[in-house]
């Protein structure tokens, strides 16, 4: 179905993270896996939501999709990506200490490179051509940023690059099987609670080439009273994050595995 060999992967040997499409692949298989046994302790979760390509396996968390489709999904996606820019140079960066407004003055007026997220307070992530990212993080550093450093990532996602991809993608996503979620989706583009099917459709196009802001979401989150955070993917870097994100609550990944089982049978009972 995917025309990829999966068959030699390990996380020791050989962990594909060399290659973008199959560590989406495996990125949403564990999620997938993590999301079953969290919803085989029987928690049902006030919200669900994915940061960015983690989309996917957060909509087969909320059980609008099956496992085999979300698969699909990630390949057709990443398919209309690579057509539309297969003849540029793409990627990103993380920007760490300067405000919003300092990001863009260094900007300026370069189109070719904008901010595409806003992890925390003081973490904003950049996408678009690979020289101007380049320029833009050398730029930050140079102006005093903790950190601007390139991600291991070669397309300009969250971005208007990537709008080209929608009208071919949008047409997969209307013939795939999507039914509305077993609980909301709250997006990391708008911040609203997704209910119905059309809006998780509608949900999947925009994730491609529109600016995400995971800080904001997260402030939904907390102000909607969520108390505990569940990070299904395999690193703990959402978790992390929490810790610039004021609010009472806590969170847990499965890199710390005891805590987060620990945490998952107390809301089982």
């Amino acid at each position: 179905m995917l025309d990829t060999d999966l068959a030699r992967f390990d996380f020791i040997n050989y962990n594909f993270l060399d290659d973008e499409l199959k560590s989406q692949y495996i990125s949403y298989i564990y999620s997938c896996t993590v999301s079953d046994i969290l919803r085989g302790r029987g928690i049902s979760p006030l919200y669900v939501s994915g940061y960015s390509m983690g989309i996917y396996a957060a909509f087969y968390y909320c059980g609008a999709i099956g496992f085999e489709e979300g698969l699909r999904l990630v390949n057709r996606a990443w398919e209309m990506i690579a057509r539309v820019t297969s003849e540029g140079d793409y990627g990103m960066g993380m920007i760490v200490g300067l405000s919003e407004k300092d990001i863009l003055g260094i900007i300026g007026s370069d189109n070719r490179v904008m901010i595409c997220n806003r992890n925390n307070p003081h973490t904003y992530i950049i996408s678009g051509e690979r020289g101007s990212v380049t320029r833009v993080l050398s730029a930050a550093s140079a102006e005093g940023a903790l950190r601007a450093n390139p991600l291991p990532v070669t397309k300009p996602y969250h971005t208007e690059m990537l709008a080209k991809a929608v009208p071919g993608f949008s047409a997969l996503v209307e013939k795939a099987h999507i039914k509305s979620p077993d609980y909301p989706y709250m997006s990391s583009l708008s911040q609203q609670a997704l209910v119905s099917a059309d809006e998780l459709k509608q949900e999947l196009t925009d994730n491609l080439y529109r600016r995400m802001n995971w800080l904001e979401t997260m402030h939904v989150l907390i102000e909607k009273g969520t108390e505990s955070f569940f990070e299904c993917g395999a690193g703990d870097g959402l978790t992390r994050n929490f810790r610039f994100i004021d609010g009472s609550y806590k969170a847990f990944s499965v890199n710390k595995l005891e805590s987060f089982i620990r945490r998952s049978i107390e809301f089982s009972r």
